[in-house]
């Protein structure tokens, strides 16, 4: 059965955890957010922007323009996505979703940041995205309003491939050890919130089946690369990896 999702103002009025998302696109920064509330069995008011908001609701509520936020009681909304996993672990102290170890603590927000971060995984993939959207039609209204939005130039565009390939080679280098290890998650011997950020934001590069990701047809093939650099990468047992997370640990369908 699908949640329901309250409009932003409604969400503003309440008491308790609200989780402003974005819908009917596979952000991986919602999509984790979701699988982290979910995992540690918080259960947030869902809320998405809708025709009956007041324009800037989310600027006049939030102070920036992105989703998710992750808006606790009176607190101040956190919009990072460090800010809304520590939020989570705080909430919902057990299952830890990092390390009680402060070196492996550490290792392990590394690697979320390389994926989830500015510059990150994702980070990058968008600006290949919006750099294909360029050069297929310059004047796009779409992605010149998203390169501007996240920092895009020619020169970031460039280097973006590149860097999600360095991002794809640290963690499938943690996967070899983990596994040669006898361990089946990327960072200790549980799951942690570096295997939902990977599961969530793979999605980015391989989506799940349609059965599982109902993305629409017309948009799959910008969820999907085919740069051999990439590929190569993810058939290194990243793309498994995903798989085994989603199946034992999140929800599918994944619900957009």
């Amino acid at each position: 059965m699908s949640p329901t999702y309250r409009s932003l103002a409604e969400a503003k009025d309440l008491p308790g955890l609200r989780l402003l998302v974005l819908r009917g696109l596979p952000s991986p920064w919602t999509q984790a957010a979701k699988g982290i509330f979910h995992v540690e069995q918080l259960d947030p008011v869902l809320a998405h922007r809708t025709d009956a908001d007041p324009p800037g609701i989310l600027e006049d509520w939030t102070g920036q323009s992105s989703f998710p936020v992750a808006a606790y009681e009176n607190e101040r909304p956190r919009s990072g996505w460090a800010e809304i996993l520590l939020l989570a672990e705080r909430l919902a102290p057990k299952p830890a979703l990092l390390p009680s170890d402060p070196a492996q603590r550490a290792y392990a927000m590394g690697l979320a940041h390389e994926i989830a971060g500015e510059m990150g995984l994702g980070w990058c993939r968008r600006l290949m995205v919006i750099s294909a959207g360029l050069a297929r039609d310059p004047d796009d209204r779409i992605s010149k309003y998203l390169g501007g939005k996240y920092g895009y130039t020619p020169e970031a565009g460039s280097a973006a491939l590149s860097r999600v390939v360095d991002v794809l080679t640290v963690l499938g280098d943690q996967l070899e050890r983990q596994r040669e290890a006898g361990r089946q998650y990327l960072v200790g011997d549980s799951l942690s919130a570096v295997d939902l950020y990977w599961a969530t934001f793979c999605n980015l590069l391989s989506p799940l089946s349609p059965e599982q990701l109902p993305l629409p047809d017309a948009i799959r093939p910008m969820f999907t690369a085919d740069e051999p650099a990439i590929l190569e990468r993810l058939d290194r047992g990243l793309r498994e990896h995903r798989d085994f997370i989603y199946t034992e640990h999140l929800p599918l369908p994944v619900e957009l």
